[in-house]
């Protein structure tokens, strides 16, 4: 081989070398700069206020009333107790 041919090939070498430096470098910037956007996104979504809304009241099932009125009646059985 001749002399030329060697030291070409060296160059091809080494610049294949640093281009594959160069595009790992690249690529863990893009990385970096992805997980920045999604640990503020994240952040900024913590942060968010909800307004309150008015719901009106449902109207509670047969069940549910007969439940209700069970418990404030124990309640009140207990407070007569107690006196």
């Amino acid at each position: 081989m001749s002399p030329d041919l060697t030291c070409l090939r060296s160059w091809k070498r080494m610049l294949r070398g640093w281009g594959r430096i160069l595009f790992l470098c690249l690529l863990g910037a893009v990385a970096a700069i992805g997980v920045r956007a999604l640990i503020e996104s994240a952040g900024s979504v913590m942060h968010t206020r909800y307004a309150p809304v008015d719901v009106p009241p449902q109207s509670d099932s047969a069940r549910h009333e007969r439940e209700r009125e069970e418990r404030e009646r124990q309640g009140r059985v207990v407070l007569e107790k107690e006196k």
